[in-house]
């Protein structure tokens, strides 16, 4: 009877985040108006998070775990807060959950939605604050855990779990990459639009972000769908606004910039640019497109900085993707990646292959996932 209650409640949180009308929907919306993100991408963020929780949420059969979990929350996306909570409330775990300095609502909003959803979900989440890397603070708190659940770069993440009180389980979700793979024949416009919308979304800041694409072809080819990339980021820029960058991202991008001009691919015959930099909005380029000759990925990892690359085969892209090694998180496919693809990619250590597009809308129960929260 529990089981099916915690699935009852959470299936009507659910559908709650997804409904654009709804009061919690409405709460986020006027929580977050005004700060990091533009508001288009705070829709999109919400809109997408829980929506395809359901069939996970059903199919969980396991009984309440009964731990009590600490979540540690990245500041780069949104997102994590929603679906963390969920993951724990599904495996019936009471959460204490720390969210980023950079934002600090969303915690607070699914913490009153569980009481109103009422028992069993009521009473199980515990917004938790506090100035990273406080071990004092932590000292205090991290014994109350059984279970360690934390996101950031490797260095934070390796931090944590040194900290930790010995015996207690640390989940890490570190620093990882993802990238993009155009095959030939592909339709450019289409794959370079899906693209798109995967770079714009939180500005690459995030681990699904694609890096460096390669382009199955020849240099000329690559050029082609650098150009192409430009004309799709240049019309999602109106769509998904671009963050607003502070002083060390700004210079960040010049650097990136000037780099960029040494490496890049020199002009084909066609005297078609190789480097595509976009409007530049409160003096920061809106987007940066560079194509090189072929190596391994680059990763910038913030502000709209793609680097193209040309690859003779499916076969040399997967090669240079598992240079990333652990760090190699997704790998998107324009069009419908192929099971051959698939495999290739996965052998290479990619932890999930997708279309293009798709790259930020992971399947609930991705990262984290709801086990990181059931006994074992």
């Amino acid at each position: 009877m529990s089981l099916t209650a915690r699935q009852a409640a959470l299936l009507r949180g659910a559908a709650e985040w997804r409904n654009r009308d709804s009061a919690v929907r409405a709460r986020a919306r006027e929580a977050m108006s005004g700060g990091e993100w533009p508001a288009e991408v705070v829709e999109v963020a919400l809109q997408s998070v829980l929506r395809d929780a359901d069939d996970t949420l059903r199919a969980w059969q396991a009984p309440e775990s009964g731990l009590t979990v600490l979540a540690i929350l990245p500041g780069n996306i949104l997102g994590p807060t929603i679906a963390t909570a969920y993951c724990a409330a599904a495996a019936g775990a009471k959460l204490m959950l720390k969210s980023s300095s950079r934002e600090l609502h969303l915690a607070d909003i699914v913490a009153e939605q569980f009481e109103q959803l009422g028992p069993p979900v009521a009473g199980t989440l515990q917004p938790m604050r506090w100035s990273g890397g406080d071990e004092d603070f932590e000292a205090k708190v991290f014994p109350l855990a059984q279970r360690i659940v934390v996101f950031g770069d490797d260095a934070t993440t390796s931090d944590v779990k040194r900290r930790a009180p010995k015996g207690t389980l640390v989940t890490e979700y570190g620093s990882a990459y993802s990238l993009g793979f155009v095959p030939a024949g592909s339709d450019v416009a289409e794959a370079a639009d899906a693209a798109a919308h995967d770079v714009a979304l939180f500005d690459q800041r995030g681990c699904l972000s694609p890096q460096t694409i390669y382009v199955e072809g020849t240099e000329a080819q690559a050029i082609l769908f650098a150009r192409s990339l430009s004309l799709s980021l240049e019309k999602v820029g109106r769509v998904l606004p671009r963050a607003p960058a502070g002083e060390a991202e700004r210079t960040a991008v010049a650097e990136f910039i000037r780099r960029l001009m040494a490496r890049a691919l020199p002009p084909a015959t066609h005297a078609l640019g190789t480097v595509f930099v976009g409007p530049v909005k409160a003096d920061v380029a809106e987007y940066v497109i560079g194509a090189e000759p072929f190596s391994n990925p680059v990763c910038p990892g913030f502000g709209r900085l793609v680097i193209v690359k040309p690859c003779t085969d499916c076969a040399q892209a997967a090669s240079a993707a598992k240079t990333l090694g652990r760090h190699l998180d997704t790998v998107g496919v324009a069009g419908q990646p192929t099971p051959a693809l698939r495999r290739l990619f996965v052998e290479a250590g990619a932890l999930r292959v997708c279309s293009l597009g798709e790259m930020q809308r992971p399947p609930f129960g991705y990262r984290p996932r709801i086990a990181d929260f059931a006994e074992e």
